[in-house]
């Protein structure tokens, strides 16, 4: 089982030195990745987000310097905001300038002000997603690419730099639908869920290895990922209310509850860490590393 950190790419921690400081301390850790999120303009409706959203790919390539081996993930790009040549191009340099550490987490969206701001369609977000991972997939590997589709349509083109990773850096698909699912199985490399409990994860992780069958496909290749909150708590008193936060407890019960998600399929976990500081993120990071993981049955 791996393990991710979702940097403070927005919020109130979204600051250069911050953003760079959880990187670097991740990667001194021994978590396998960082994790970037992905949104362009926050409507005054949806202010939880803070003010501050720094560009996801920009951020992983300035930490790609950073860093030197921990793996650089997208939790995740809103395939339908970007042109998906340019696209192509940014995470195939990215991946070149990595030296092949990119982890492509996607999904159609779900903000519908937002797609209204940039002028996209909600309604064909699902189609337009689609078509972009296809269009990816010929841009990365195809020696003359051409496409030819609803929404996007080239030839007589190059493209290059390729990726390192071939065919293509894996591609996760993110969205707890059936729908997103489905894409997951039938385009990417990976599911990339968020927030689900056990229970849901072994439920849906039995739906995609039927699927999968169905598709003649490996499932041990398949990667079942989880973004999911966590935070320690130092005394049980403190208990957090919501029983679905099954990862904000004790590091006892933190390592219960990551043992659960691994037999109920989870082979990744990309920790969203809560804790009110920046000193209290960092702590929370180090618990895990030197107590929690160790102690884990994998």
């Amino acid at each position: 089982m791996k393990f991710g950190i979702a940097l403070p790419n927005f919020g109130k921690y979204a600051k250069k030195d911050v953003i760079s400081q959880v990187a670097i301390i991740s990667e001194e850790l021994g978590f396998d990745s960082i994790w970037a999120s992905d949104h362009i303009v926050v409507p005054d409706s949806h202010e939880g987000f803070g003010k501050i959203f720094y560009e996801p790919l920009i951020t992983l390539t300035y930490l790609a310097e950073c860093t030197s081996k921990i793996y650089l993930g997208t939790s995740a790009i809103i395939l339908p905001y970007r042109n998906p040549i340019v696209l192509a191009k940014m995470i195939s340099t990215l991946d070149v300038l990595s030296s092949g550490r990119v982890i492509f987490g996607v999904g159609a969206g779900w903000l519908k002000e937002e797609f209204a701001a940039i002028g996209v369609s909600y309604e064909e977000r699902g189609s337009i997603a689609d078509e972009y991972i296809e269009v990816l997939k010929v841009l990365w590997t195809k020696e003359r690419p051409s496409f030819k589709g609803m929404y996007s349509e080239f030839s007589n083109v190059s493209f290059l730099p390729k990726p390192i990773q071939k065919p293509y850096p894996p591609i996760w698909i993110g969205g707890n639908s059936k729908r997103a699912i489905e894409r997951a199985v039938n385009l990417g490399d990976g599911w990339h869920a968020v927030g689900l409990i056990p229970e849901e994860i072994k439920e849906k992780t039995s739906n995609i290895n039927e699927l999968l069958v169905n598709k003649r496909r490996m499932g041990p290749d398949f990667v079942i990922s989880l973004r999911k909150n966590l935070q320690v708590i130092k005394e049980k008193k403190n208990k957090v209310s919501d029983e679905r936060e099954i990862l904000r407890s004790t590091p006892d019960k933190i390592t219960t509850g990551i043992d659960k998600y691994r037999e109920s399929g989870v082979s990744y976990m990309v920790f969203q860490v809560l804790g009110g500081t920046l000193k209290v993120l960092i702590e929370t990071m180090e618990v895990f590393s030197k107590h929690i993981r160790p102690a884990l049955d994998l």
